[in-house]
């Protein structure tokens, strides 16, 4: 018999160290995350549990209810298309099965008294294809398909380097020789510089803007990485990366277009890779793709990252309060994009 006990705030150690052993966790799991977001967020509650069997933890479920209007609340795991599911401890032998009609009776239990209009799940590739089969059979209907590339790390990273198409290795040695430099900061005014060239990032493709203070708060915590590229002393690119278990994740990344041809994006990526390479850590995450987008796909597969599909799995409980929800979606992101760059 399985169990799930909510997480208390404080006891953010038991969390991490059981993630430790779970091999696909990421940051994205994390406490420190988990508090970033509740911190950044006040349409964010978390919804952590731990899996027990007979008093035995071996896993964790993390989850946040999502409160983006009054009246309105959604139960996700996890918010942003990021995947969330079931974290279970590495040589842990369990029943699937009675695992997530476990999870579910508990959910259920959860979502009577929190009244959320829907529970999502979007599930690892590494889950996908067997608790996605098995949710279907508990109620819930595949809701997106998506992909991610993962780069298989190696302590060699000059491996790592031959495998790249010859563009991206050309493209880093042309960043090189035209001065540009690349390092790691945790300076604050490193911090606000990048920031502003983010947000002008996200406004030319349209994308809502992560906070500052969600940032700063996982810098501060040792959750990321500010790399930093500049050309005659001027900052022209940046990228956030997240750390945590065996996976590096490059996260929120910005560039000033009239010093693109200096490729200072594909200098901080090398640095990126090489970094996670020599610190031992077993994947680069970069990230899930829009479809629409090839360029992008193109350019994630030039670095030989390879695709890797997950979906999500939905449960309406409240159809009217979910379509008022998806009709108001649109015009809060707006709105909230605005806020993000006004408050600069």
């Amino acid at each position: 018999m399985y169990t799930l006990e909510p997480l208390k705030k404080e006891d953010s150690g038991v969390w991490d160290t059981m993630l430790l052993h779970c091999p696909n966790s990421t940051a994205f799991h994390s406490a420190t995350w988990r508090d970033g977001l509740a911190d950044s967020f006040n349409q964010l509650t978390p919804a952590y549990f731990l899996i027990q069997e007979n008093g035995t933890t071996v896993g964790g479920l993390p989850a946040f209810v999502f409160k983006p209007i009054p009246g309105i609340k959604l139960l996700h795991s996890m918010p942003w298309n990021q995947c969330g599911g079931i974290q279970l401890i590495e040589g842990t032998s369990v029943n699937t099965s009675v695992l997530l009609q476990s999870v579910e009776r508990h959910l259920s239990r959860f979502a009577n008294a929190q009244s959320p209009c829907e529970t999502l799940f979007t599930l690892s590739p590494w889950q996908t294809e067997d608790y996605g089969r098995r949710l279907n059979e508990l109620g819930y209907r595949k809701y997106k398909e998506s992909f991610t590339h993962l780069l298989k790390t190696h302590a060699d990273y000059d491996i790592i380097w031959a495998g790249y198409k010859k563009s991206i290795r050309k493209a880093v040695r042309k960043a090189e020789k035209s001065g540009v430099s690349v390092y790691e900061s945790n300076r604050e005014i490193d911090l606000e510089a990048f920031y502003e060239i983010y947000l002008a990032t996200q406004k030319r493709v349209m994308s809502v803007p992560k906070p500052l203070s969600l940032m700063r708060f996982l810098l501060q915590r040792g959750l990321a990485k500010l790399v930093i590229a500049k050309h005659d002393g001027l900052i022209i690119a940046g990228v956030i990366y997240l750390y945590f278990n065996r996976t590096v994740t490059p996260w929120c990344g910005g560039s000033v277009p009239a010093f693109l041809e200096y490729r200072p994006n594909n200098a901080i990526l090398h640095h990126i890779i090489k970094s996670a390479c020599s610190k031992g850590f077993a994947w680069v995450d970069l990230g899930a793709s829009p479809p629409e987008n090839p360029g992008l796909i193109v350019y994630k597969e030039q670095y030989r990252a390879k695709r890797f599909d997950f979906s999500s799995y939905l449960k309406v409980h409240s159809p009217v309060k979910r379509a008022v929800w998806l009709k108001s979606e649109p015009a809060l992101r707006k709105i909230y994009a605005w806020i993000q760059r006004a408050r600069r």
